[in-house]
């Protein structure tokens, strides 16, 4: 066996022991496990990096008027809610694939990278225009969103390795009709499901941080 197919194979196993995990755990188990890490982890960073105090941060954030950033965080929001319900319902009679799961194969990534999406840009704008820094740059901070984008992507992979074994046909159908992340986006190559995964949400980054110059 090559060094490929090893990989593969320990892929498989990891997949096969961690989705079961996360999964059987009770209604708010998806927020304290495994897959909740990157969305926790960039909070936190994101949150203790800028230059101004928590209360102050939210106070401007949730101001009366609505901007881009405050509009994706509460769509964002909604769909990770509304697909994990979604989900917790309906997988006892197997592979879900209605309601959020007609729109895309991964509806609560899909909540968690708009909201983030929607806090990168705020907090990038709250770094360039009040006095003080935080411990990243803004061009850091981008990344740190990146770093959190190319983790559910990863975490995605791994799910559908899991989801292909256990439902085979049915769930290769599924991936062939829906997209994988992006809406209306649908492949059938992994790789240019990365890449329209990266791609898509790096364009609409660079469109909302510049709306505020």
């Amino acid at each position: 066996m090559n060094l490929l197919a090893r990989m593969r194979s320990g892929v498989l196993r990891f997949a096969g022991y961690l989705v079961p995990l996360v999964q059987s755990l009770p209604a708010l188990g998806p927020w304290v496990g495994l897959m909740t890490l990157p969305f926790a982890s960039y909070l936190i960073m994101i949150f203790t990096n800028l230059p101004i105090n928590l209360p102050r941060a939210l106070s401007e954030f949730f101001v009366p008027f609505l901007i881009p950033e405050k509009a994706l965080v509460i769509i964002g929001l909604f769909v990770l809610v509304y697909s994990v319900v979604y989900l917790r319902i309906k997988k006892k009679e197997g592979l879900v694939t209605s309601g959020p799961y007609r729109l895309v194969r991964h509806p609560q990534y899909l909540g968690m990278l708009l909201s983030t999406l929607g806090l990168t840009s705020w907090s990038v704008w709250i770094l360039n225009n009040f006095f003080g820094i935080g411990f990243l740059s803004p061009s850091q901070t981008i990344c740190v969103w990146f770093i959190e984008l190319s983790a559910y992507i990863l975490l995605a992979h791994i799910e559908e390795l899991f989801l292909s074994r256990n439902y085979g046909v049915a769930f290769a159908n599924y991936k062939s009709q829906v997209p994988f992340l992006i809406p209306f986006f649908k492949t059938s190559r992994k790789d240019l499901d990365v890449l329209v995964s990266i791609l898509v949400p790096a364009i609409l980054l660079f469109v909302l941080i510049n709306v505020h110059i």
